[in-house]
């Protein structure tokens, strides 16, 4: 017997090359989807802190807006901040030392 050649022919299966390149299509648009939402958490986060500092610096404010309301408080600013005094009332300035 003579010895026969044998040819090995490759078949493309295109129907499994397909599937491969659903998959791998979906799992590249899943990845990407998934970045974005990372990024959209993280930011969201930031706008989180950001807007409770504001709420506590709002919280001050208001405060601060109420204290202004009463005389006693304008009174006392009045002297701390503006050096002001009542009539007949004597400045005390410290003398500075050298």
């Amino acid at each position: 017997m003579a010895e026969q050649k044998r040819t090995v022919k490759y078949r493309i299966r295109w129907f499994r090359v397909t599937v491969l390149a659903v998959v791998g299509y979906c799992l590249y648009v899943l990845a990407g989807q998934q970045m974005e939402m990372n990024a959209l958490n993280r930011e969201t986060e930031a706008t989180r802190i950001r807007m409770e500092q504001l709420r506590q610096a709002n919280e001050t404010l208001a405060d601060e807006k109420k204290k202004l309301t009463t005389p006693a408080y304008v009174e006392k600013l009045a002297r701390e901040e503006l050096g002001l005094v009542k009539p007949g009332e004597v400045p005390y300035v410290p003398a500075e030392k050298n």
